[in-house]
Protein backbone atom coordinates (compact mmCIF):
# COMPACT_ATOMS: atom_id res chain seq x y z
CA UNK A 1 0.00 0.00 0.00
CA UNK A 2 1.06 3.43 -0.99
CA UNK A 3 2.09 5.59 1.66
CA UNK A 4 -0.40 8.60 0.06
CA UNK A 5 -3.07 5.12 0.63
CA UNK A 6 -2.30 4.76 4.01
CA UNK A 7 -2.68 8.37 4.84
CA UNK A 8 -6.12 8.59 3.23
CA UNK A 9 -6.85 5.28 5.77
CA UNK A 10 -5.36 6.99 8.68
CA UNK A 11 -7.15 10.25 8.72
CA UNK A 12 -10.70 8.12 9.10
CA UNK A 13 -12.05 8.96 12.70
CA UNK A 14 -12.27 4.99 13.27
CA UNK A 15 -9.04 3.64 11.94
CA UNK A 16 -6.92 6.70 13.04
CA UNK A 17 -7.20 6.22 16.39
CA UNK A 18 -6.55 2.42 16.72
CA UNK A 19 -2.91 1.81 18.01
CA UNK A 20 -0.28 1.29 15.34
CA UNK A 21 0.38 -2.04 15.78
CA UNK A 22 -3.39 -3.07 15.43
CA UNK A 23 -3.79 -1.16 11.74
CA UNK A 24 -0.68 -2.86 11.07
CA UNK A 25 -2.20 -6.06 11.37
CA UNK A 26 -5.36 -5.56 10.00
CA UNK A 27 -3.82 -4.14 6.38
CA UNK A 28 -1.22 -6.90 6.59
CA UNK A 29 -4.15 -8.86 4.97
CA UNK A 30 -5.64 -5.89 2.88
CA UNK A 31 -6.21 -6.63 -0.78
CA UNK A 32 -6.37 -4.01 -3.12
CA UNK A 33 -9.22 -4.02 -5.45
CA UNK A 34 -9.57 -0.84 -8.46
CA UNK A 35 -13.35 -0.99 -9.29
CA UNK A 36 -15.21 0.22 -12.53
CA UNK A 37 -18.59 2.46 -11.90
CA UNK A 38 -21.48 0.63 -10.94
CA UNK A 39 -19.29 -2.37 -9.63
CA UNK A 40 -21.13 -4.65 -7.07
CA UNK A 41 -18.99 -5.37 -3.63
CA UNK A 42 -21.82 -7.02 -2.78
CA UNK A 43 -25.85 -6.96 -2.86
CA UNK A 44 -28.68 -7.23 -0.19
CA UNK A 45 -29.06 -10.64 1.54
CA UNK A 46 -25.17 -11.95 0.19
CA UNK A 47 -23.24 -13.85 2.86
CA UNK A 48 -20.23 -11.39 4.54
CA UNK A 49 -17.27 -11.39 2.43
CA UNK A 50 -15.10 -9.08 5.42
CA UNK A 51 -14.49 -5.47 5.64
CA UNK A 52 -14.40 -2.95 2.93
CA UNK A 53 -12.49 0.56 3.09
CA UNK A 54 -12.64 3.45 0.49
CA UNK A 55 -9.50 5.02 -0.73
CA UNK A 56 -10.45 6.88 -4.24
CA UNK A 57 -13.77 7.18 -5.60
CA UNK A 58 -17.21 6.65 -3.46
CA UNK A 59 -19.15 3.36 -2.57
CA UNK A 60 -22.71 4.09 -2.37
CA UNK A 61 -24.89 1.70 0.17
CA UNK A 62 -28.27 1.00 -1.65
CA UNK A 63 -31.26 -0.36 -0.46
CA UNK A 64 -34.79 -0.85 -1.43
CA UNK A 65 -37.99 0.62 0.12
CA UNK A 66 -41.59 -1.17 0.55
CA UNK A 67 -42.49 0.70 -2.72
CA UNK A 68 -39.96 -0.99 -4.63
CA UNK A 69 -38.15 2.43 -5.14
CA UNK A 70 -34.53 1.87 -4.84
CA UNK A 71 -32.98 4.51 -2.40
CA UNK A 72 -29.66 5.51 -1.12
CA UNK A 73 -28.68 4.52 2.55
CA UNK A 74 -25.21 5.85 2.87
CA UNK A 75 -22.40 7.41 0.99
CA UNK A 76 -19.01 6.01 1.61
CA UNK A 77 -16.12 8.27 0.89
CA UNK A 78 -12.79 8.04 0.99
CA UNK A 79 -11.24 6.70 4.08
CA UNK A 80 -14.50 5.24 5.51
CA UNK A 81 -14.46 1.32 6.78
CA UNK A 82 -17.68 -0.42 6.54
CA UNK A 83 -19.45 -3.55 6.15
CA UNK A 84 -18.93 -4.24 9.80
CA UNK A 85 -22.32 -5.19 10.64
CA UNK A 86 -22.57 -8.76 8.28
CA UNK A 87 -18.78 -9.59 9.73
CA UNK A 88 -19.88 -9.10 13.15
CA UNK A 89 -23.05 -11.29 13.46
CA UNK A 90 -22.15 -13.23 9.98
CA UNK A 91 -25.76 -12.70 9.16
CA UNK A 92 -26.33 -10.96 5.00
CA UNK A 93 -25.68 -8.14 3.98
CA UNK A 94 -28.49 -5.51 4.73
CA UNK A 95 -28.10 -3.47 1.15
CA UNK A 96 -26.23 -3.00 -2.06
CA UNK A 97 -22.57 -2.05 -2.01
CA UNK A 98 -21.89 -0.25 -5.28
CA UNK A 99 -19.38 1.68 -6.52
CA UNK A 100 -20.31 4.95 -8.07
CA UNK A 101 -17.29 6.25 -10.81
CA UNK A 102 -13.76 4.56 -11.02
CA UNK A 103 -13.53 3.48 -7.66
CA UNK A 104 -10.21 2.38 -5.50
CA UNK A 105 -10.98 0.11 -2.26
CA UNK A 106 -9.21 -2.15 -0.23
CA UNK A 107 -10.98 -5.62 1.52
CA UNK A 108 -9.94 -7.37 4.64
CA UNK A 109 -11.44 -11.08 4.43
CA UNK A 110 -13.39 -11.93 6.98
CA UNK A 111 -11.38 -14.72 8.19
CA UNK A 112 -8.43 -12.82 8.26
CA UNK A 113 -10.33 -10.40 11.09
CA UNK A 114 -11.75 -12.99 12.81
CA UNK A 115 -7.85 -14.54 13.11
CA UNK A 116 -6.97 -10.96 14.32
CA UNK A 117 -9.80 -10.82 17.17
CA UNK A 118 -8.61 -14.20 18.33
CA UNK A 119 -4.84 -12.94 18.55
CA UNK A 120 -5.79 -9.87 20.07
CA UNK A 121 -9.43 -9.27 21.71
CA UNK A 122 -9.24 -5.99 22.52
CA UNK A 123 -10.37 -5.79 18.40
CA UNK A 124 -13.56 -7.16 18.96
CA UNK A 125 -13.83 -3.19 20.65
CA UNK A 126 -12.30 -2.27 18.22
CA UNK A 127 -15.34 -3.27 15.70
CA UNK A 128 -17.55 -2.54 18.28
CA UNK A 129 -16.85 1.33 18.12
CA UNK A 130 -17.13 1.57 14.41
CA UNK A 131 -20.63 -0.29 15.06
CA UNK A 132 -21.30 2.32 17.59
CA UNK A 133 -19.87 5.20 15.73
CA UNK A 134 -21.90 4.29 12.26
CA UNK A 135 -25.01 3.49 14.48
CA UNK A 136 -24.76 7.36 16.08
CA UNK A 137 -24.57 9.08 12.61
CA UNK A 138 -27.99 6.84 12.07
CA UNK A 139 -29.41 8.14 14.84
CA UNK A 140 -28.39 11.61 14.31
CA UNK A 141 -30.16 11.37 10.60
CA UNK A 142 -33.16 10.08 12.30
CA UNK A 143 -33.37 12.75 14.83
CA UNK A 144 -32.42 15.62 12.19
CA UNK A 145 -35.37 14.23 9.78
CA UNK A 146 -37.88 14.58 12.22
CA UNK A 147 -37.03 17.93 13.82
CA UNK A 148 -35.03 19.77 11.78
CA UNK A 149 -36.39 22.15 8.38
CA UNK A 150 -35.78 20.94 5.03
CA UNK A 151 -33.30 23.75 4.41
CA UNK A 152 -31.09 22.38 7.62
CA UNK A 153 -31.29 19.03 6.50
CA UNK A 154 -30.38 19.73 2.90
CA UNK A 155 -27.48 22.17 4.09
CA UNK A 156 -26.24 19.23 6.42
CA UNK A 157 -26.06 16.50 3.66
CA UNK A 158 -24.37 18.57 1.28
CA UNK A 159 -21.99 20.07 3.76
CA UNK A 160 -21.00 16.37 5.70
CA UNK A 161 -19.95 15.07 1.52
CA UNK A 162 -18.47 18.12 -0.31
CA UNK A 163 -14.99 18.02 2.24
CA UNK A 164 -14.71 14.76 1.19
CA UNK A 165 -15.33 15.53 -2.46
CA UNK A 166 -13.68 19.04 -3.23
CA UNK A 167 -16.97 20.42 -3.53
CA UNK A 168 -18.22 18.67 -6.36
CA UNK A 169 -20.48 16.15 -5.25
CA UNK A 170 -21.30 13.35 -7.98
CA UNK A 171 -25.10 13.39 -6.71
CA UNK A 172 -28.07 12.73 -8.58
CA UNK A 173 -31.43 14.96 -7.26
CA UNK A 174 -33.28 11.71 -6.78
CA UNK A 175 -30.71 9.92 -4.80
CA UNK A 176 -30.91 13.57 -2.73
CA UNK A 177 -34.75 13.28 -2.51
CA UNK A 178 -34.93 10.31 -1.22
CA UNK A 179 -32.31 10.79 1.57
CA UNK A 180 -34.43 13.68 2.73
CA UNK A 181 -37.78 12.19 1.96
CA UNK A 182 -39.18 14.27 -0.18
CA UNK A 183 -40.19 14.57 -3.67
CA UNK A 184 -37.71 15.63 -6.29
CA UNK A 185 -39.59 18.76 -7.41
CA UNK A 186 -39.22 19.70 -3.86
CA UNK A 187 -35.86 19.25 -3.55
CA UNK A 188 -35.43 21.09 -6.63
CA UNK A 189 -36.76 24.21 -5.57
CA UNK A 190 -34.29 24.15 -2.37
CA UNK A 191 -31.70 23.38 -4.23
CA UNK A 192 -32.58 26.29 -6.84
CA UNK A 193 -32.92 29.04 -3.98
CA UNK A 194 -29.40 27.91 -2.57
CA UNK A 195 -27.69 28.20 -6.51
CA UNK A 196 -29.87 31.86 -6.85
CA UNK A 197 -27.66 32.33 -3.66
CA UNK A 198 -24.39 31.37 -4.76
CA UNK A 199 -24.19 28.62 -2.24
CA UNK A 200 -24.46 25.78 -4.95
CA UNK A 201 -24.44 24.66 -8.90
CA UNK A 202 -26.30 22.46 -10.39
CA UNK A 203 -25.31 20.54 -13.26
CA UNK A 204 -26.38 16.84 -14.56
CA UNK A 205 -25.93 14.43 -11.65
CA UNK A 206 -23.75 16.80 -9.93
CA UNK A 207 -24.09 19.46 -7.36
CA UNK A 208 -20.82 22.24 -7.07
CA UNK A 209 -20.70 23.72 -3.93
CA UNK A 210 -18.96 27.20 -4.07
CA UNK A 211 -19.78 28.34 -0.88
CA UNK A 212 -18.84 26.23 1.79
CA UNK A 213 -19.21 28.85 4.35
CA UNK A 214 -22.53 29.88 3.75
CA UNK A 215 -23.51 26.09 3.76
CA UNK A 216 -22.19 24.85 7.22
CA UNK A 217 -24.11 28.37 8.20
CA UNK A 218 -27.14 27.26 7.49
CA UNK A 219 -26.25 23.75 8.52
CA UNK A 220 -25.81 24.65 12.12
CA UNK A 221 -28.91 27.48 12.02
CA UNK A 222 -31.19 27.15 14.79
Amino acid sequence: MSPEDRAVLDADPWFGTLPVERRDRLLDHARLRPLDHGATIYATDDPPNGMWAVLSGQVRLCGQAASGQAFVALIVTPGTWFGEVSTIDGGPRPHDAVAFGATRVVQVPGTAIHRLAEAMPVFHHDLARLLCRHQRMALDHIAGAVSAPLSMRLARILAGRSAAADGALQLRQEDVATMLGVSRQTLNRHLRVLAGRGIVRLGYARIEVLDTAALHRLADAG
